[in-house]
């Protein structure tokens, strides 16, 4: 279907990127409200768990060989409930990326073009990302390794430029939101992203250097939790946890406050080119996932005939999956934890016990043989 293949060092920028995403925008602001000037310590429990979780991925992708999470479904547990599983993991996908297509729409509409209409935005993105997609895994490796430089260079300069805005007491006191406030609040960072690094499991397989693919994937996922990290404590150290709280988009907000010898200001662009790179890297993966995995599902030779169609049904469904930013607010606070725990863990960890279960058993007929 497609041979191409990308290296663990392409790998991992296209963690980093995933990763960082659409969460720069989005994350601090539950971090603070959940955990107030703990807010940074939660997003570095969240990583820590990450680790947890790619260790887990690893041992799935060794175990189920060469194959995707679709191919390996259906090959370890028949048509009928491989499909089913299948089924369910090609949905969360598919809904992911079409939540994430709205949180383009939500930004440009809300802070940037206030008069364009929302389904414009997000045609004219998914345009670019269908194109992206058909193009392949190779060429989206390339591009993340032309494009992960400037966003580094991006975000270090706005760093560099808040310093002195800094205020180390609005971190004080310490732990003072209390243990159990910092852990329910690492919940946030591990419904999104870590959890969603699942779908990656569409695309190891196409990593060359498999025994430098693990290192490369907790390398992406230490430094892309590395920058939330940094994101949320440079918002509560300038804003405070309550305004960071407040603030829809904290760091859009940090970037208006940026002003150099007094000449230097209204930097909020830089926010917003860093957010339109990593949240592409975002969709055009997960767009590329679904349309690989909906074609294996449906024993299709080549993906690409099912990007405009994919990409049709998405634009309908990220506009009536939620009415207003309130709501989305809502389901992510009561509903998308669970439902990214059953697809990014428990299914994972039920493909894994299955594929140690068959392995086991051509072993012993192997063995009597």
């Amino acid at each position: 279907m497609n041979n191409k293949t990308i290296s663990a060092r392409q790998f991992m920028y296209l963690v980093i990127l995933f990763l960082i995403g659409s969460s720069i925008l989005i994350i601090p602001g539950p971090l603070a409200a959940g955990a107030k000037q703990d807010g940074w310590i939660s997003a570095i429990l969240g990583t820590v768990i990450g680790i947890l979780l790619v260790h887990l991925y690893h041992k799935i992708s060794i175990t189920i060989g060469n194959k995707t999470f679709v191919e390996a479904a259906i090959d370890i547990f028949g048509n009928w409930f491989g499909r089913i599983i299948s089924f369910f993991h090609l949905s969360f996908i598919y809904i992911l990326a079409a939540l994430v297509l709205r949180n383009i729409g939500d930004f440009m509409t809300t802070q940037m073009m206030v008069e364009t209409p929302l389904q414009y935005t997000h045609i004219l993105f998914l345009l670019v990302v269908i194109l992206g997609a058909r193009l392949g895994i190779e060429t989206i490796g390339r591009s993340a390794e032309m494009f992960i430089t400037w966003m580094i260079i991006l975000l270090v300069f706005l760093f560099l430029s808040l310093t002195p805005q800094l205020d180390i007491n609005n971190l004080k006191p310490m732990f003072g939101s209390g243990l159990r406030s910092i852990t329910s609040t690492s919940l946030t960072v591990i419904g999104t992203p870590i959890l969603e690094m699942v779908i990656f499991l569409m695309i190891y397989p196409q990593v060359k250097e498999k025994s430098k693919a693990k290192h490369a994937w907790l390398i992406g996922l230490l430094i892309g939790g590395g920058f939330l990290t940094l994101i949320t404590l440079f918002s509560i150290l300038v804003l405070g946890s309550d305004l960071t709280a407040l603030n829809e988009y904290p760091i859009y907000e940090l970037a208006t406050k940026i002003n150099i010898a007094g000449f230097l200001e209204g930097l909020e662009i830089i926010v917003a080119i860093v957010w339109m790179l990593t949240i592409f890297f975002k969709l055009v993966i997960l767009y590329y996932a679904s349309s690989l995995g909906i074609a294996q599902f449906l024993k299709i030779d080549d993906y690409r005939i099912l990007l405009l169609p994919l990409g049709m049904g998405m634009v309908v469904l990220s506009i009536i999956a939620y009415p207003d930013v309130a709501y989305f607010e809502s389901f992510v606070n009561s509903t998308w934890l669970p439902y990214a725990t059953m697809h990014g863990f428990v299914l994972p960890l039920l493909l894994l016990i299955g594929a140690i279960i068959k392995k086991k058993k051509q072993e012993s007929g192997r063995s009597r043989k």
